[in-house]
This record gives structure tokens, sequence and C-alpha cells, in this order.
């Protein structure tokens, strides 16, 4: 495809959207459709969700996730025997996969402190039926302090969430997941909250070589989070930091037999992020600098850096990678936006094997960038957007000799257009 095509689509597309007018005032607040429902004088339930069906049509082949949902990065080409690109295949479909339904339970007072729980799934299996659970926690409340125990949002990649239409939600250039955790934030003062947490991989994990045995509960210690959050009407920002250390293997096998194996990985990870409303318009914009990210679905992993043939014994060596993000958008119940994000591999922190295994995603790919203008009109509990996605991604030669960065790295780029309807309750 010519590379100046989509360019000119995106470029038409924002010029059209910003000259929408967008309105200052909404439509009254809509009457709750489902009320809170009170079970006796200690606990009610307030229930929630949404229906969202969604169209989208790619212009090449496209990198993904859940039925390919998540759109991630064009694929690379791939030449036939006639030369052609297998590749440049345009695809399309509709699906309601992504529907939701929540219950936020409020219960008595429990060490003097409010008690609450939150459950929430969506549908994920296409025909199927299969049912997966986003979110099952409890919670207790106290003036200054809370503290968290089961499945939500990774820390890491809680806040803030850019304003998009695609449901990858600015993947790969900010986190995305969902873990079981201890979560502990304390308010010192009103505007700041301090977060520590430990996290276990449940729904997204780290990728292990099964023929090692390995597994992420031979993990030594939770991941650790902290986090330092700001907070006004006007403005919030944080830093966030990780440190985790992961087990690829428990056991190695080599010419003298099978060997029990307490390698472990140990990786760190930072990021920074703001969101600033000024009457209708909100910036948002985040950066992260990290190792060992796939769990994330970013790009990045870990490699294998030394192997002793007589144990099969290994060590590894992570990856590093940096990404920054940026989301503009204007209006209310008319609201144009623009999303733009950049990812960069960094190679990793040691030469790896040349024919060592490596554990995580896109070794090959240098950068990635995407630019987004999107369209939404909003009213009472209804949702229209549109948007149009220019993914690019970088593909080239993996240099063993030079940390693994990749080299000689050509651009493959494609589109994605997106209407999506949403119906909450």
């Amino acid at each position: 495809m010519n590379r100046r095509i989509p360019l000119l689509l995106i470029f038409s597309f924002l010029a059209v959207i910003f000259s929408a007018k967008a309105q200052e005032t909404t439509s009254p607040t809509a009457k709750e459709l489902i009320p809170v429902v009170r079970f006796n004088d200690y606990i009610n339930v307030k229930f929630g969700g949404f229906i969202r069906a969604e169209y989208y049509v790619d212009s090449r082949e496209m990198a993904g996730a859940l039925d390919d949902l998540f759109c991630f990065f064009p694929e690379n080409k791939k030449l036939g025997a006639d030369g052609k690109d297998l590749n440049e295949v345009v695809r399309q479909n509709i699906s309601s996969q992504a529907s939701r339904f929540s219950a936020l339970i409020n219960g008595p007072q429990f060490l003097n402190a409010g008690s609450s729980s939150y459950f929430e799934f969506d549908f994920t299996g296409g025909n199927a039926i299969n049912v997966r659970v986003r979110q099952a926690w409890v919670k207790l409340a106290w003036t200054k302090g809370t503290v968290l125990f089961g499945k939500t949002w990774n820390p890491f990649a809680e806040s803030p969430f850019p304003n998009v239409v695609g449901l990858h939600t600015g993947v790969p250039f900010r986190p995305f997941n969902r873990a079981d955790q201890l979560r502990f934030t304390y308010k010192p003062i009103d505007n700041v909250t301090l977060l520590l947490a430990g996290v276990y991989q449940t729904e997204h994990k780290s990728q292990y070589d099964p023929s090692l045995a390995g597994d992420i509960r031979a993990n030594p210690i939770p991941e650790l989070h902290f986090q330092v959050r700001y907070a006004s009407p006007f403005i919030s920002a944080g830093v966030m930091s990780e440190f985790k250390g992961i087990k690829p293997a428990t056991q190695t096998t080599g010419e003298l037999g099978t060997f029990k194996t307490n390698e472990t990985l140990y990786t760190y990870a930072f990021s920074a992020y703001a969101n600033m409303n000024i009457s209708l318009f909100n910036v948002r914009a985040g950066a992260v600098y990290g190792q060992n990210l796939s769990e994330y679905f970013m790009q990045g992993g870990y490699a294998v850096r030394t192997l002793n043939p007589e144990t099969g014994a290994k060590t590894y060596t992570p990856s590093n990678a940096a990404t920054a993000w940026l989301n503009l958008n204007y209006g209310k119940k008319w609201v144009v936006g623009v999303f733009g994000g950049y990812q960069k591999n960094l190679g990793f922190c040691n030469n790896p094997l040349e024919d060592g295994a490596f554990y995580g995603r896109w070794q090959n790919i240098d950068h990635i960038w995407r630019i987004s203008p999107s369209l939404s009109y909003n009213i009472r509990q209804w949702s229209f957007q549109v948007e149009a996605d220019y993914n690019v991604a970088a593909y080239g030669k993996v240099d063993f000799n030079d940390k693994g960065k990749v080299k000689d790295a050509d651009e493959v780029g494609g589109v994605r257009a997106i209407f999506a309807t949403t119906f909450y309750y």
C-alpha cells in the first residue's frame, strides 16, 4: 500500500472532525435505568455495565488479540512466489464481545472501615459460552487509607486510560494488565495518595518455557509496586514504579542429566502520567521505561544469555523499552480527539545467544507509532464513535552482537477504521 494514501486519509479525517462544532452543553442527566437494590440494612447493590457493538475494517493483516478487537500494529510483509505481499488483505468484522456486566456491593462497617466488593465480567468466547472475570475484589476503606484484596487493574496499568474508541486503550504504548493483588493506599494529605501493592500474575502473564517446568507461581516474590499520585479538580498526575523477579525454569536438562535450578531474573520499570482538564479541553499523557514488559501487551521480554551444555543451566538478559503517548480531546456532547503514541525497542541489557530462546513479544521490531483521530457523540446512555487508527511497525534484523538491537528496519503501515455504539446502564 502506498504510505501516502493512509496518511492523506488520516489528515483529511482530522480536518473534518476538528471543523465540527463541539457542543458546550449536554442533554439532562438521564434517569438511572437500574436503581440501587437494597438487600437489608447493611448491604445494597448497584448493577451496571454496557452493551458495545463495533464494526472495524483493516487495510491489511494486523497483529492483535481477542479476535483482533485489540489491534496493535500491521503484520510484516510476507512475499509470495509472485512477489506480492500476502499480508496485504482487507479484513472486516462486527463484534459485541466487549459487552460488560458489573455489580458494586456496599456492606456493613468492619474494623471501623466501610466495606465493599466488586465484580465485573465480559463475554470473550465468540459464539461459545465463555464468561471472563475481569475484576473481583473486596475493600476496606478508612478516612485516609484503604486495603484491597482480589483481582483488579494492575497498579502499573490503571491510570489514566486515554479516551480512544479502539478497545486497545492505547496499547502497546501504555500498559494493559489485570491481576490478583493485595493493595494498600494512604492519603497523608488531601491531594496526595501513596500506593503499595504486591501483585501476582494471573490473567496476563510473563512468558515461560513449559518444558522447563516454568510457572509464574514459582516466582520467589510478587511484583512490588509503589506509586505517588496527586489529584485536584483540574489536574492529576503520578509516578509509578515496579520491581519483579521471575523464575523462567525450575529444572534444566543437559548432557549429564536433569538438574534443579533457582535462576531468577529481576527487572524494574518506571512510569509517569498526567491528566489535565481546562473547561471542555482534556489532555492526557504518559510515558514508560522498563524491562520485560510483555505481560502488559508491550514490546519486550527476556532472552537466554548463557547456556551450560552439560547441565542445561541458563542465565537470562531482559529487554529494555521506552514509550510515550499523548491524547487530546475537546467537547462533551460532541467530542473530537486525537491520540498519538511511540514505542522504541532499546535492546537487551547484555548480548543474547543467537541460537537461544526469546520469551516475550516482537523481538524483531525496532519501533512502533500510531496516530488516531476520533469523533464521538454522547447522549444520555448512548455513545456513537468513529475512529481511524494509522499504525506503523518497523521490522528489521536482530543484532545479537549489539545487545539484540534491531537494525535495517523497514516501516510497514496499515489503517484500521472503527465505528462503535455503546449503551450504558
